[in-house]
């Protein structure tokens, strides 16, 4: 709280200043001013996004703004295809496009200016980066999303689609913002940033801090419920709250000098565990993330004649600590009729902690001497390093998997500990061809080689033929095909009751084709429509063993197929209707659903200015049933509808007021847990994921 009084004393200060603001207009972008913006996520080189050759979406910062929304996940969640789900390890964002999914979600890529953000350990964004008021949202200048493969330019994980945040930059700005907010669950949200200019280097600084406990919904039975009616204890902690407790800080700066570029940033997060670690209630435990970013970008757009040039260095700090020692079961777990050991009178403790850091080099050059080409070539190093893990358990496994207690013991640097120390490195190199070979037609080509220290070599290619059909009709048929390389937890957990891993893995790869149009026949709307279909190979799973534990396995093929439209349309000068429609179909080689995610959902946003000084945002998202996989005999999974609304009033130049509410009715919201695993004949969590319920937010900024 002291740094919310802080930024509550800046606020009152600058409230005061008389210094000239721009003046914002409270809408979000025109349609026109929409179809005219020129995106990098599918190239890697500026497009319209209408030409784009690939299924793209933009969100800028001043849909963000009109929304409210306090994290990405808020805006992602009405992107047509992609699904936003909360659950498995401690509530983390899960990004599930087109039906793809995992318990860690590593099928996404998520870039911050381009760069990777994903941890070696599980293949994710390092789990806090985003969910629950993570990345500030007051930094992003737009977000850039692509749906299916993406490994032609960007490699390793661009599996199911890339989500790039693209941050607000020191030459767009002037000036400095500052916002306070408070909200339901005793949530707190403070915002500062300021540009700055000294001599010829121009830069930007942000620093972010917000809280909350979190609404902690209802768990009603969970695993060790399932342990305690099959092995005659009283164990569970369930039913109880899910903890959903934070606290964040972010810092953050931007610097610019000539052809220079420096970003630093600095996060720390702690965070309750949420519904358990090992789905298990455990309301005493908690996390602490530390992670930082360092990248340096140089760039010559005209190096040579007909030739740019750009060359980045990065590194990437990511670690996890355990202050608290997490329990895997609660106190009075027995695991003796299961051929375990027992009782544990303070529950199955584990202690792991974890640091890893990368470091990447990229060079990429673009040739335009060419009339109808443009050819783009790179290569790049990466080498990725866990370099600490400590763990400490009072158990240890017996034969058949289960834990048998031992006095605690310190397992780091032994075959007891939960991930061995280990590196991987890996290079690439890449050739693109944007080919203009006829009025009105574009065939962007693509090959990339990379090779891997563990798993060796992959080579992913692409195809987009754009098509100006008609002045008011864009067509583009895609090909595409990628890869996901296992993550450390998936190859090497060890000593594990939750999961072991499995050095022989293969990465999981897929091939994509699509048909996509947009359509914009008048100038007030315009249509997207896309249909794929998929196919994935060696797809990464944990499997049960016969022993109680489950391993990591390449379990076989997928195959998915789908179609999404999104419609936008400018009703009026201040109000502009956005709609969206996703189905989409995924089964396993045996013809069954992967779960855990709905086959359809659709939203409806409003952007409506009723005067100069005052704007409204309803949100509607519409959420389908979820079947269950295979050998998981609940019922599908209900479907829900959440009513968000955002009402924004600019009291003057300077200062804006927003009162945002999520989930106004409070409808009950879940997400699909998974099913029975480990020879268990109930899910770990067979009521599912509940979600938080109604929310109200009220904000005030500064600008000056």
């Amino acid at each position: 709280m002291r740094r919310l009084r802080l930024s509550g004393v800046i606020l009152f200060l600058l409230s005061s200043q008389a210094g000239a603001a721009s003046n914002q207009d409270l809408s979000a972008l025109s349609l026109e001013e929409l179809m005219g913006l020129r995106v990098s996520i599918a190239t890697g080189t500026p497009k319209p996004l209408a030409q784009a050759p690939s299924v793209a979406s933009v969100i800028t910062a001043e849909e963000l703004e009109a929304m409210g929304v306090q994290d990405i996940d808020e805006a992602l969640e009405l992107v047509p295809g992609v699904h936003v789900s909360h659950g498995s390890f401690i509530y983390a964002s899960r990004y599930f496009i087109r039906g793809i999914v995992s318990t860690y979600n590593p099928h996404t890529l998520v870039l911050i200016n381009g760069i990777p953000q994903t941890s070696l350990f599980l293949g994710d964004r390092g789990q806090r980066m985003m969910a629950r008021s993570g990345f500030p949202v007051k930094m992003v200048e737009r977000i850039e999303i692509i749906r299916g493969p993406g490994s032609a330019v960007y490699g390793a994980d661009a599996f199911a689609g890339v989500i790039n945040i693209i941050t607000k930059a020191p030459e767009d700005l002037d000036g400095g913002e500052a916002s306070l907010g408070y909200g339901s669950f005793d949530s707190g949200y403070s915002f500062l940033r300021q540009a700055m200019e000294a001599g010829p280097v121009k830069g930007v600084f942000s620093i972010a801090y917000d809280q909350s406990n979190g609404d902690d919904p209802i768990i009603e039975s969970d695993q060790q419920s399932n342990l305690d009616a099959l092995l005659g204890t009283d164990a569970s902690l369930a039913p109880g709250p899910a903890n959903l407790g934070y606290r964040n800080f972010d810092l953050r700066t931007d610097l610019l000098w000539q052809r220079f570029r420096l970003r630093l940033a600095y996060r720390q997060d702690r965070v309750e565990t949420a519904q358990g670690i090992n789905d298990t209630l455990d309301p005493e435990s908690r996390f602490e993330h530390h992670r930082g970013n360092v990248d340096l970008t140089w760039e010559a757009p005209e190096f040579r004649r007909d030739w740019g040039l750009e060359a980045q260095l990065s590194y990437l700090y990511n670690d996890f600590e355990n202050p608290t020692r997490f329990q895997q079961f609660p106190p009075g777990a027995d695991f003796t009729p299961v051929g375990g050991g027992g009782p544990f009178p303070d529950g199955v403790l584990q202690t792991p902690e974890l640091a890893e850091e990368n470091v990447r080099l990229d060079l990429a050059t673009l040739y335009r001497g060419w009339e109808e080409h443009r050819l783009r070539l790179g290569a790049g190093y990466f080498w990725g390093d866990i370099f600490q893990t400590r763990d400490a358990t009072n158990f240890m496994l017996s034969e058949t998997g289960f834990p048998t207690p031992i006095p605690l013991t310190d397992t780091s640097d032994t075959p007891g500990e939960f991930l061995p120390e280990n590196q991987r490195t890996s290079h690439y190199a890449f050739v693109q061809d944007e080919w203009a070979f006829a009025p009105d037609w574009e065939l962007t080509a693509g090959l990339r080689y990379d090779h891997y220290s563990d798993f060796g070599d992959t080579v992913n290619p692409r195809l987009a033929l754009v098509w100006e059909t008609t002045p008011w009709l864009t067509s583009k048929l895609l090909y595409g095909e990628a890869f996901r390389a296992p993550a450390f937890f998936e190859l090497y957990a060890r000593a594990n009751p939750v999961a072991l891993g499995n050095p022989d893995l293969e990465p999981e790869t897929i091939k994509s084709t699509e048909l996509a149009f947009s359509l914009t026949p008048f100038k007030d709307w315009a249509l997207d429509l896309n249909i794929y279909q998929y196919r994935i190979e060696d797809l990464i799973d944990f499997v049960a063993d016969p022993g109680g534990t489950f391993t990591a396995q390449n379990t076989g093929r997928v195959r998915g197929r789908g179609v999404e439209t999104e419609l936008r349309y400018q009703w009026t000068d201040s109000a502009q209707l956005l709609v969206n429609y996703s189905y989409q179909r995924t089964r396993d080689e045996n013809d069954q659903p992967l779960g855990l995610t709905p086959n359809s959902d659709a939203s409806l946003r409003l952007n409506w200015r009723p005067s100069a000084n005052w704007q409204l945002t309803p949100s509607v998202v519409w959420v389908g049933s979820s079947q269950r996989a295979a050998g998981d005999d609940r019922s599908s999974l209900d479907g829900y509808t959440t009513l968000d609304l955002n009402v924004r009033r600019r009291v003057n130049e300077q200062f804006t007021v927003n009162l945002q509410a999520r989930n106004l009715f409070d409808d009950d919201v879940r997400e699909a847990s998974r099913g029975p695993e480990r020879g268990q004949t109930a899910p770990s969590l067979p009521n599912d994921l509940p979600q938080p319920g109604r929310s109200l937010i009220l904000q005030a900024r500064l600008q000056w």
